[in-house]
């Protein structure tokens, strides 16, 4: 209540900071390649990825898509576990987590997943989407999955400790952290109840890690650790 409660008080200078904030931001393309490929030798048999979400999944400031966090994911993923991994790349810059319910929609129903990777959130922060709304859509997103695809294994990316990007001025910096600690507090809880789900908390952020010159976004570098760490807790589960 009281990170609800401060977040309010502070938005009519924040909101006001946003607004310079989008006019002068760097905007970095998305990843440069095809959107569907495969990684492994597929010893282990064949695995098939869905990466859905927002620039994170799109690849926006890793130059090529080799070099996304999906297709690091889907590497890492492919040499600790044999599987030949084909992935599908269904995201977009500035999807919030309607965008993304949309994009799902839209995709055929011979669509194969046996795997799922979410990143969304960013820009629901930034959208001042209500906690109630969040919570809704974060299950409506889980349960449409489910229906589609019963038997796959879900891996929610948790959103980014906003209070550490460097691009956003103070008390916006501020704000932002709040708001997104909220909105992944909210999706962990929901997530708790998918036995079929996990919640992978983000930990790369710019004071540890490279970040690119948007100051908004991981670099590739970081996307390869990043890679490595939903790997290992997706092999994990996979053990279990």
């Amino acid at each position: 209540m009281l990170i609800r409660i401060a977040f309010w008080l502070m938005l009519p200078v924040t909101a006001m900071q946003g607004i310079l904030l989008r006019r002068k931001a760097i905007r970095l393309p998305g990843a440069e390649g095809a959107r569907q490929g495969s990684a492994g030798n597929g010893n282990g048999g064949d695995l098939h990825l869905l990466a859905i979400g927002d620039s994170i999944i799109e690849g926006v400031g890793t130059k090529r898509i080799e070099e996304s966090l999906p297709v690091q994911f889907a590497s890492a993923l492919a040499e600790r576990s044999g599987h030949m991994v084909h992935w599908r790349i269904e995201g977009e810059s500035g999807f919030d987590i309607v965008d993304v319910l949309d994009r799902l929609q839209s995709l055929t129903e011979t669509a194969p997943a046996d795997l799922v990777l979410i990143s969304v959130g960013v820009n629901d922060v930034t959208g001042l989407s209500s906690t109630r709304h969040w919570r809704q859509k974060v299950e409506e997103l889980l349960d449409k999955l489910n229906s589609r695809w019963p038997d796959a294994r879900i891996v929610f990316a948790g959103l980014p400790p906003m209070s550490l990007f460097p691009l956003p001025p103070q008390p916006l910096r501020f704000s932002l952290g709040l708001r997104a600690s909220e909105l992944d507090r909210i999706a962990a809880d929901v997530i708790s109840r998918y036995p079929n789900a996990a919640h992978a908390p983000t930990r790369i952020n710019p004071i540890e890690h490279g970040f690119c010159e948007d100051g908004f976004h991981p670099s590739a570098k970081s996307c390869n650790l990043w890679a490595s760490e939903l790997a290992e807790i997706e092999t994990r589960s996979d053990r279990a």
